[in-house]
């Protein structure tokens, strides 16, 4: 009788979990030590591969590496914000400032307690515009692609001058980013009564006054 060759399934599963396990631990070391901080054996080292090529194999390079984290967390950010913008909105219509803010920052504040380095890393990267170049991703939202949660926010504050809304949405993301990004460095989670608070200082900021513009 033929030898039974072995399941293909379970190669391809194998190779699946070696290419997680190297997004999650380069996820961790970017976050932790900066973008330009870590390299490409060091994370090699730290999944516990012996293959140098490993990384090259699935990734082809170190920017495709870091392309796969971010495609590796947006399917659950975006699961995550579709049911909470159900909720929010049961009967469809806009999300005021508030709900616009949560939209954006709960998921977030989700995957930091679940023990995920994603926030950091995205603070690293709103850090860094040649990174986001590379990436093809210009600008402080594309870097996330944060499923359509700009236009939410910025429909909420369209009684502001283009200029004025999309300065706060600016210093919102970037704000949310390096506040959350530094709880989960410091392996310290995220409260719901801080959150409140947070919150409630983002909101201030995208409702204040404005002053004069020339």
């Amino acid at each position: 009788m033929a030898s039974t060759p072995a399941p293909t399934k379970r190669r391809h599963s194998a190779g699946e979990a070696t290419r997680v396990l190297l997004i999650e631990v380069a996820e961790r070391l970017f976050a932790t030590r900066g973008l330009e901080g870590v390299t490409i054996a060091q994370i090699q080292l730290a999944a516990g591969q012996s293959n140098s090529s490993v990384i090259g194999y699935h990734f082809g390079s170190r920017d495709g590496l870091i392309q796969a984290i971010l495609e590796h967390r947006q399917p659950g950010l975006a699961a995550q914000r579709e049911r909470l913008l159900a909720e929010l909105l049961p009967e469809g219509g806009e999300l005021d400032v508030r709900g616009a803010v949560w939209l954006m920052v709960r998921p977030f504040a989700t995957s930091i307690r679940e023990g995920e380095m994603f926030v950091p890393l995205l603070a690293r990267l709103s850090d860094d515009p040649d990174q986001r170049q590379r990436l093809g991703k210009a600008g402080p939202s594309g870097i996330s692609s944060l499923d359509g949660v700009e236009q939410y926010v910025e429909s909420a504050l369209s009684d502001l001058p283009d200029r004025v809304r999309r300065g706060r949405v600016f210093m919102l993301y970037n704000s949310v980013l390096n506040l959350l990004g530094e709880r989960a460095r410091s392996f310290h989670d995220v409260t719901e009564a801080q959150l409140e608070i947070y919150v409630d200082g983002w909101v201030g900021l995208l409702e204040a006054p404005v002053s004069s513009i020339d």
